[in-house]
């Protein structure tokens, strides 16, 4: 995430919260770039490098400390995924996961294997679109 990295510069000056909060969005974007569910998936937030609010209010302290549109944008999308790690979803991302399908495997297996990875993220779906909603309503009383 190149962008992140024009944006915490260590010559810029910066408040001991700017400091903390700049450290707190980088190791969760660096988090985000290898640890990320794939799309569609749900993860325990205990993954995440920070608690949630953490992570939130370190974004809007980013938010709130630049006027790069496009900064904010990364910022807005980051705040956005935070949806992506529930409480109590347990070590295994939940979802479609086709990185370890054996599709040389009878396809009734591999048809198997992918309604059982559908069947345990369907409960978490309404969770995640009702947190997206939230968070996206926080963005936009936030003015951003």
């Amino acid at each position: 995430m190149g962008v992140l990295q024009r944006i915490f510069r260590s010559d810029k000056p910066a408040g001991q919260d700017m400091a903390l909060a700049h450290r707190v969005v980088m190791e969760y974007a660096n988090f985000v770039n290898t640890s990320a569910p794939l799309p569609g998936c749900v993860a325990d937030s205990s993954q995440l490098p920070y608690a949630k609010e953490v992570i939130k209010r370190s974004l809007f302290t980013c938010i709130s400390g630049t006027g790069d549109r496009e900064i904010i944008e990364h910022f807005k999308n980051g705040y956005l995924m935070l949806s992506a790690w529930q409480d109590a979803v347990g070590e295994q991302t939940l979802g479609l996961d086709f990185t370890g399908l054996d599709l040389e495997a009878d396809p009734l297996d591999v048809a198997e294997q992918i309604q059982l990875q559908g069947d345990r993220a369907a409960r978490w779906k309404p969770v995640i679109e009702a947190e997206q909603k939230i968070l996206a309503a926080d963005l936009v009383s936030f003015g951003v």
